[in-house]
């Protein structure tokens, strides 16, 4: 989700996260959106699933992992997505997954992960 998709009348914290592959955090009271960015794959999917995790615990009821700045995405990489979704799940929080290119909607799909999410939080760009 854009900020231009979002209503104005939400108060918005925006700041960078160091030394990792993620561009941003947005909160908004029950909806946080994360963004990685580059390529989740097998050298940074342990790392990454570990920071969504500390997301999601301390975090919202939602957790929106917002996927438009992964460029490659590979099966290893998707271990971090299943890693948040357990955790959402442990917490009783929901994860979505956003703005999927047409190669990781692909893989998420070949490895089963977009089966696991309802269908409408895999949407396209």
């Amino acid at each position: 989700m854009s900020s231009s998709g979002l209503s104005l009348s939400f108060r918005m914290r925006f700041f960078r996260l160091r030394r990792s592959g993620w561009t941003r955090v947005r909160s908004v009271s029950d909806h946080r959106v994360v963004g990685p960015r580059g390529t989740l794959g097998a050298r940074n999917a342990e790392a990454a699933g570990r920071r969504l995790v500390r997301l999601i615990k301390a975090g919202p009821g939602v957790q929106e992992v917002d996927l438009a700045g992964v460029e490659y995405l590979s099966p290893d990489g998707c271990e971090t997505l299943f890693t948040a979704l357990h955790a959402a799940r442990a917490h009783g929080a929901k994860l979505i997954v956003t703005h999927a290119n047409a190669r990781a909607r692909s893989v998420m799909h070949q490895i089963g992960f977009s089966r696991a999410l309802p269908a409408q939080t895999t949407n396209h760009r």
